[in-house]
């Protein structure tokens, strides 16, 4: 088992090591995220699907944090997942590798680094990731948190309504 100090130097070597090599932007693939859509409810998602494409549909600088911070395999309580998103936030402000709007306003660059992992999410529960239950608590996470999400929020309560009971965690 790994101390929270040494999960704490990995992710930042991490995080260094994604500013100093930034990986390329790849476009979100609609027919995947579908696919995830629909272990969730079969119908009533197109919106949300074309609102996650739409949200960044050259790819998004925060696609590779938001693997690194929400891993299927693994979770942290989200007050150290918006610490290492504040700290590589601020260094790539400062490498200038944010673009205006995400370098001006960390509550975009969080919303769009849970974005980012909510595809990723439907992604791997489209391709059947051991993991799911995981992944459904992310996404429950997620959904419950935007506005614009609802639909998948209401989806998420009809077909799997223990994620909103009280006290439910991801650990």
């Amino acid at each position: 088992m790994t101390s929270s100090s040494d999960e704490d130097h990995r992710l930042r070597a991490a995080c260094a090591a994604l500013r100093e090599h930034p990986p390329q932007c790849l476009p979100p693939d609609a027919g995947a995220l579908a696919a995830g859509l629909r272990r969730i409810a079969d119908t009533g998602l197109d919106g949300v699907l074309q609102r996650l494409v739409a949200d960044a549909p050259q790819g998004s600088v925060t696609d590779a944090i938001a693997a690194l911070l929400r891993p299927p395999g693994q979770s942290w309580d989200e007050a150290q997942e918006i610490d290492w998103a504040v700290r590589h936030w601020e260094a790539s402000r400062a490498a200038d590798q944010l673009d205006d709007e995400l370098a001006a306003d960390f509550g975009e660059y969080w919303r769009r680094l849970e974005w980012s992992a909510l595809r990723q999410h439907l992604v791997q529960l489209g391709q059947g990731h051991p993991e799911e239950r995981r992944l459904l608590a992310y996404i429950v996470k997620t959904a419950s948190r935007y506005v614009a999400l609802g639909p998948l929020k209401r989806a998420m309560e009809a077909r799997f309504p223990a994620f909103f009971e009280l006290g439910f965690s991801l650990r």
